[in-house]
């Protein structure tokens, strides 16, 4: 009896259609996973946020006032604030102008940052300024100062020998690498130099309105060299004459004379936990969107493909795309796979050791089984053809013993 083509009706019952609770199963558990997704995120910002705000901030740059580290100026700042002295850290000298005015005091640990121009415009508003620097990258600069940088021999304790009430009071400090010499009229230098008399380690004068103190070595300032001789007291006292100190540390491109310093962050230290905080949102967002590794998870498939129209349709692609090669590979390598797992061969098993497993079930001559299982591709539909044909004697032969 000839078997006509069949048509298969789309069957409803039970089995084939999910219920209710199966469809909307993978919606409810797409819906958990962006809810946990959306929480994470907000409680690793909400952590970076509380850690900014309530953490005590601190950076890595010299002569800044939350610098713990030796070449920092946390001391000063603690200090000063101590005594009663509000200090404002300045990042923009936009901002420097607005704030500065006379009852205030601008400090400028890197005095060598300064552009032309800057020195008589901060001098203008009134304020006091007192500079920490060892050199004067522009020579510019220096021109509208009434002192000249001069190299000392480091490491001598010196006494003040001078009139200024400030360096009176320090009586001694130590001499850095740089020192600073009067070239104009009006200007007291103390604790000087044993070569000279108008080379030392600090300046003082008038500019208009405003007093102008030059401390020549960074290491007055520094956190590691505070305590050292009268280092602390001509620190303080020169920062400490007005109730407001404007730090003056600038981090953008503009403010420092259009040159790269590694010293000079390029972001603002609260960014870095910001950044933190996106960077494990992202780790988490892609760990929680990632392919789960757990076990295969059987789910109701919406249509039933049988295996007969699955080979059809790879033979059809096959065919268009003329790929005789890897359909006649595809037919050897079912036909070996089989006959191995007939004849008690493992996966393992080797080319020879199935050829000659085949050669002894069958009869037939090793050549002619090695060329079938393991010869070239045919060149045309005919020969695929002719091969699948053999093949399955092959097959069908060694499945008889």
């Amino acid at each position: 009896m000839t078997a006509g083509p069949q048509t298969e009706t789309p069957r409803t019952t039970t089995e084939d259609t999910p219920g209710p609770a199966a469809a909307g199963e993978p919606r409810s558990r797409r819906r958990r996973r962006r809810i946990i997704t959306v929480l994470v995120i907000v409680a690793f910002l909400a952590l970076g946020t509380a850690a900014t705000l309530l953490g005590q901030r601190t950076s890595s740059r010299p002569l800044a006032p939350d610098n713990p580290e030796p070449a920092g100026a946390m001391a000063t700042a603690e200090i000063l604030r101590d005594q009663g002295v509000e200090i404002h850290e300045v990042n923009t000298y936009t901002e420097l102008l607005h704030r500065a005015g006379p009852g205030t005091t601008i400090f400028l640990p890197d005095f060598d940052r300064v552009r032309p121009g800057q020195y008589q415009e901060l001098v203008s508003t009134g304020a006091d300024l007192t500079m920490v620097g060892q050199l004067f990258a522009d020579p510019n600069v220096t021109d509208e100062l009434p002192v000249e940088p001069a190299p000392v021999t480091s490491g001598q304790a010196v006494p003040a020998a001078c009139s200024d009430g400030d360096a009176a009071a320090a009586s001694r400090i130590e001499l850095g690498s740089t020192a600073v010499t009067a070239t104009g009229s009006g200007v007291t230098v103390c604790f000087p130099a044993p070569e000279t008399d108008r080379t030392g380690g600090y300046a003082v004068w008038r500019d208009g309105g405003a007093t102008v103190r030059y401390l020549a070595s960074r290491h007055l300032v520094e956190n590691a060299s505070l305590a050292d001789h009268g280092h602390a007291a001509l620190t303080l006292r020169s920062l400490g004459h007005h109730d407001e100190l404007l730090w003056y540390l600038p981090t953008s491109i503009e403010d420092t004379q259009g040159a790269a310093d590694e010293d000079v962050p390029l972001l603002p230290p609260a960014a870095t936990w910001v950044l933190w905080a996106l960077l494990a949102a992202a780790v988490v967002l892609g760990v929680s969107r990632a392919r789960g590794l757990g076990p295969v998870v059987t789910e109701l498939m919406p249509v039933v493909v049988r295996s007969a129209e699955t080979t059809r349709g790879r033979g059809r692609l096959y065919r268009r795309s003329r790929a005789r090669d890897h359909a006649a590979a595809a037919l050897r390598a079912g036909v070996a796979s089989r006959t191995a797992r007939s004849l008690g061969l493992p996966r393992s098993a080797t080319r020879e050791a199935l050829v000659d497993a085949i050669t002894r079930a069958t009869g037939r001559a090793r050549e002619e089984v090695d060329a079938l299982l393991y010869g070239t591709a045919p060149s045309d539909d005919a020969g695929l053809l002719t091969l699948s044909t053999m093949l399955d004697d092959l097959e069908r032969e060694v499945h008889r013993t």
